[in-house]
């Protein structure tokens, strides 16, 4: 199968399921990329339809184990018409668990074919200075990674006929989520200039900046978006359960993992 285009569509509040995504387009050397982002809040009311001549790449952050509700919701705007999928879950350092099936089960009901799938680790969103949690990645290491699995993916591609599904590991039904709505970020008024960077990354709009920065928990997703944005340091993680996760997660979990490849 030969395609010029590929369409890249990811879900990513912190910007690293899309940096992935870019590594793998260098590896699959296609001219024509179209950029579906799915993370801004308008995203949900717009639609696309993949041809089944192209390629899709598709990737989302895991949250506990699973594909984000959010995101979930937002690839239902994703159609594909037997399209050629490569599936991506980014998570951080612990486990993917369920969320490379729940991604398969969610692309192949909106019309996709999955050909190829990996796994890559991103920084996770409770890192911090005190507690870092796979800081700094994807690095050029992983990027490397992601462009050489683009190679693969590609070479598969050129020797294809028909599309293939492949197997990812991942049980039915899908671990229970973890609840939500309880934690988010505050916001220290000392160091907060109300810039508004907050409100403008979060991809739920849980957040408003007038003559002060509120938080609406019930939409917050604990992305951590926000977090990472702030340039003053002014959103951070008080809550207590997140603290402890963090500890644990930084104890627990710091040796380096790799991507892996399902082909």
């Amino acid at each position: 199968m030969k395609t010029s285009k590929v369409n890249l569509i990811y879900y990513s509040p912190t910007g690293t399921s899309k940096k992935v995504l870019e590594g793998i387009a260098k590896g699959l050397g296609i001219k024509g990329v179209m950029h579906i982002d799915l993370t801004p809040v308008e995203a949900a009311t717009k639609s696309h339809s993949i041809p089944a001549g192209e390629l899709a790449v598709i990737a989302t952050p895991v949250y506990g184990g699973r594909v984000p509700v959010v995101a979930a919701q937002r690839f239902k705007t994703v159609k594909g018409n037997g399209t050629p999928a490569v599936l991506i879950v980014v998570y951080g350092n612990r486990a993917i668990e369920d969320a490379l099936i729940e991604l398969r089960d969610i692309t192949t009901e909106q019309g996709f074919k999955a050909i190829a799938a990996a796994s890559f680790v991103a920084e996770h969103s409770f890192s911090n200075e005190a507690t870092p949690i796979a800081p700094g990645r994807p690095d050029a290491e992983d990027l490397k990674k992601a462009k050489s699995f683009g190679e693969q993916v590609k070479a598969k591609l050129e020797g294809m006929t028909k599309s293939i599904e492949i197997k990812v590991p991942g049980n039915k039904p899908y671990k229970e989520r973890n609840p939500s709505g309880s934690r988010f970020p505050e916001t220290t008024a000392d160091t907060c200039t109300l810039c508004g960077a907050c409100a403008e990354v979060c991809p739920t709009r849980a957040i408003t900046v007038t003559d002060k920065v509120e938080t609406a928990k019930e939409k917050c997703t604990a992305c951590s978006a926000c977090v990472k944005a702030c340039p003053t340091g002014a959103r951070v993680w008080t809550n207590e359960g997140v603290k402890k996760a963090a500890t644990w997660l930084h104890t627990e979990y710091s040796k380096r993992r790799e991507p892996e490849y399902f082909l």
